[in-house]
């Protein structure tokens, strides 16, 4: 393969340089395949003024185009972690993807446009058998290179080459439907050509739209895969000590994952082992996941707290208390079988700093009343305005 050829360390796909040798090859054959492409076929669509090959010709450009942001965002994700991106730059392959997609579908309504005109005024199309041929020919051609990408977009994981690869795969769609319309017009089915030339633009700018929400959802970040929840469940779960998992929050930053969990352990362990515990689970995600994992620690069992029961309670207690505006920013951290409470209080603005501060103690003695585990602090603040 030429993975193997050109890259030397092809096989350590977790360091961002051997990443961005990936996207640097898949983007070099598809600047030079789409580039000749591109020229054979605006030649052809010129000589037998056909708008849906000229449509697909400059389709075909603009996968040159996006190989050229394929480049540019793997040439950026490979940065080391700065000062003002400590988690690297992985996230710039999404950006390119982005990118992809608008030029995309930019692409689609210019010639929706000029399809439309087509079909108002219909002009003659030369039926070139031998141009229809060549068409099928190209077609096969996009799609071994939307094939190429996709195998080295699923070996590294990479949404920007998936993306790339189905640009390939539009066109490869579009040479058919072009070679449709050519042997149609040698049939005096003129109409055809426009009606092929709106149908590629469709499809283009469905592609963009497809791609622009993909990309935009793991920016935002999205719910993680099934699979990936699962492994990391997995993962935990084979540490022993581990009761249950859950809360898994997957971050993706393209290069690297960070992933966030809870896990119960038997209520009653030391500080010490419930560390050691999550500091195994730790390790077992980074080798079983290849992720960084942050880990909190919960006690296990029917009497396990419940944050949004704990939150509601706090609310409720806080909320009887005169002068009280409103309750907001409960939070809990757990420690093994005890933890800390903090949740912030807003009262009247004219209320007095001796009044606050009686009322601010009277709840925290309330809520370590209700929860003797944990260790309460309350924050009080004045009303805006």
């Amino acid at each position: 393969m030429l993975s193997t050829r050109f890259i030397p360390d092809y096989g350590d796909i977790s360091k961002p340089s051997v990443r961005a040798k990936y996207g640097y090859l898949e983007a070099g054959v598809s600047i030079f395949g789409n580039a000749a492409m591109f020229a054979v076929k605006l030649v052809l669509g010129i000589m037998i003024n056909s708008i849906s090959l000229i449509v697909d010709s400059f389709h075909t450009l603009s996968d040159t185009g996006t190989s050229v942001v394929v480049l540019l965002g793997f040439k950026t994700s490979k940065k080391a972690p700065d000062s003002e991106h400590p988690f690297g730059h992985g996230r710039a392959e999404f950006v390119a993807t982005l990118i992809i997609a608008v030029l995309l579908v930019v692409v689609g309504l210019t010639f929706v446009l000029s399809s439309m005109e087509r079909m108002i005024h219909v002009s003659p199309v030369e039926g070139r058998i031998l141009i229809a041929v060549l068409m099928i020919v190209f077609a096969v051609v996009k799609e071994l290179m939307a094939h190429f990408s996709i195998i080295l977009g699923k070996k590294i994981d990479s949404s920007t080459l998936i993306a790339d690869a189905w640009h390939h795969r539009t066109d490869a769609f579009t040479n058919v439907l072009v070679a449709v319309a050519i042997v149609g017009a040698r049939y005096n089915y003129y109409m055809l050509d426009a009606i092929f030339g709106m149908a590629i633009s469709a499809l283009i700018i469905y592609t963009g739209v497809k791609l622009a929400k993909d990309a935009s959802d793991r920016l935002m970040g999205k719910t993680p895969d099934e699979n990936v929840l699962k492994n990391v469940k997995s993962a935990a779960k084979s540490v022993g000590g581990v009761k249950d998992v859950h809360g898994i929050a997957v971050h993706d930053y393209g290069v690297s994952k960070v992933i966030s969990m809870h896990i119960e352990v038997e209520k009653g362990i030391s500080m010490e082992d419930a560390h050691n515990i999550a500091t195994r689970v730790e390790d077992s995600v980074k080798t079983n996941v290849k992720a960084e994992a942050t880990v909190h620690v919960e006690p296990h069992g029917k009497e396990s707290i419940n944050r949004a029961e704990v939150e509601k309670n706090i609310r409720d207690i806080v909320m009887k208390c005169e002068n009280v505006v409103s309750c907001h920013g409960v939070d809990m951290v757990f420690n093994g079988c005890s933890g800390v409470i903090e949740f912030h209080v807003v009262v009247d603005r004219h209320m007095s700093v001796d009044e606050s501060h009686d009322m601010i103690h009277k709840l925290i003695y309330q809520v370590q009343k209700r929860y003797p585990q944990f260790k309460v602090h309350a924050h009080v603040e004045p009303k805006a305005g």
